[in-house]
């Protein structure tokens, strides 16, 4: 058992194909194949159940995951710690994001500072997103929650709330708040059912007994914000991720306060290592120097 067999398994158990293992590592298919294969051979165990769209991981795989990406983070810690911390040399790392706007800085930053370190980016609903870190298929995400989740390690990036999206020409666009009442009547158009912004604002609402059917469901954010430019109903955003369109903007609801954290999550046992420990350590910092100085 070596390290390049170890790498080539958590690539595979990632990806979930041996291309994208490949195309992941800059080796070929036939190098992961091999890898994979003598890795089997070494624990006596069958690792991947190859299916017609990738392959599934079995139990003694599933098992074996966390070790291993346990031990690729420790290397590459050591690594760092060897060259004074100065830079990670080489590595890789998972990244889920279910809001793209508050990781590119960081993404930026991290890339500048650790070129040898390559990254793969998921992007996905924050309740995806936390399957896929207890999974190991990510090592660290950005997720929308209204508080720090139990299971994992939670470092609170940035406080947001949740506003109406209106487009131009709406009777709200030259409003600077509305009731929640008002909402009633309204055509939604909103994300699918795992997406946090619309958990919480479906929760927020029920407290208050009002209830908005969506009038239209779209799979990313970005449909939404084409769909209420459109015409087609409102949305609902969280006060950051409106960016710059002109058609849109961004109406706070003054008598219910739905609020929830963007956070950096991971599994404890990686939060202190290698690339994990250095991407949160940058995310930290970024949002340190983006908050607005006292007085």
């Amino acid at each position: 058992m070596n390290l390049a067999q170890l790498r080539a398994f958590h690539a595979v158990a990632s990806h979930r194909t041996f291309s994208a293992a490949a195309q992941a590592l800059g080796v070929s298919q036939p190098a992961i194949t091999q890898h994979v294969k003598s890795l089997e051979d070494a624990v006596g165990t069958r690792l991947f159940i190859r299916m017609a769209g990738g392959v599934e991981l079995t139990p003694d795989a599933l098992d074996l995951l966390p070790r291993v990406r346990q031990v690729i983070l420790m290397l590459d810690d050591i690594g760092a710690r060897v060259d004074g911390g100065r830079s990670l040399a080489v590595g890789h790392l998972a990244i889920g994001l279910c809001a793209p706007y508050v990781a590119m800085p960081i993404l930026e930053r991290f890339a500048a500072a650790h070129p040898g370190v390559r990254l793969d980016v998921r992007l996905e609903n924050s309740s995806s997103l936390l399957d896929l870190v207890a999974q190991n298929r990510v090592d660290v995400a950005i997720v929308t929650m209204p508080t720090p989740h139990p299971d994992f390690a939670c470092d609170l990036l940035v406080c947001q709330q949740v506003q109406i999206l209106v487009h131009e020409g709406h009777p709200w666009w030259d409003r600077s708040h509305i009731k929640a009442h008002e909402l009633l009547g309204q055509r939604l158009v909103t994300r699918e059912a795992g997406s946090m912004t619309r958990q919480l604002f479906e929760t927020a609402l029920a407290s208050q007994s009002i209830e908005i059917p969506p009038h239209l469901v779209l799979g990313s954010r970005e449909a939404v914000k084409e769909a209420v430019a459109a015409g087609i109903g409102i949305g609902i955003v969280l006060d950051q991720e409106l960016g710059r369109d002109p058609r849109l903007r961004a109406v706070p609801i003054s008598d219910i306060g739905i609020k929830a954290g963007e956070y950096l999550v991971a599994r404890r046992e990686a939060r202190g290592l290698g690339a994990v420990a250095a991407f949160a350590a940058m995310a930290l910092d970024v949002f340190e120097e983006a908050r607005p100085v006292p007085g």
